[in-house]
């Protein structure tokens, strides 16, 4: 398998989304209704939350399992607030729960910190790129 990741979103009106994922899952996206969608799906806001919530939750559940550490339940909750004028959260809060013991957990937290692939490129920061291409027919002859 590459490195490669790559997701597919199709417009379906309103502030509804189409997520398709490797061909093989589908998600619906939109907003709430005081924000004009549907709640048809969830936002674009919330998928980000659990990405990182789900991420980190997979990056302690491979570090017990590569530690020999018993693990019968496992939960991630992630809080932020909008800032609406900046269009963006300034933190993000997560909040680890397990049957493990709170120095144990607090220490398998902060190993599996380093598996966790969405937490790191958020911390780290990530280059985004944003490449257009007109599907118009009527671009393509206007163009010299």
């Amino acid at each position: 398998m590459t490195n490669q990741r790559q997701v597919h979103v199709r417009w379906l009106g309103g502030y509804r989304t189409e997520i398709d994922i490797r061909g093989v899952h589908r998600l619906l996206g939109d907003e709430m209704p005081q924000f004009g969608g549907d709640d048809t799906g969830p936002m674009p806001t919330e998928m980000f939350l659990s990405s990182i919530a789900s991420c980190l939750c997979l990056a302690v559940t491979h570090i017990a399992r590569k530690r020999r550490i018993e693990l019968a339940t496992l939960e991630i909750e992630a809080h932020a607030a909008k800032d609406l004028e900046a269009f963006r959260f300034n933190q993000i809060h997560l909040q680890v729960r397990a049957d493990l013991a709170a120095d144990k957990l607090s220490r398998l937290v902060d190993q599996a910190k380093a598996y966790c692939f969405v937490s790191n490129t958020v911390l780290q920061g990530c280059e985004i790129e944003i490449a257009t291409e007109s599907s118009s027919p009527a671009a393509a002859e206007s163009e010299p």
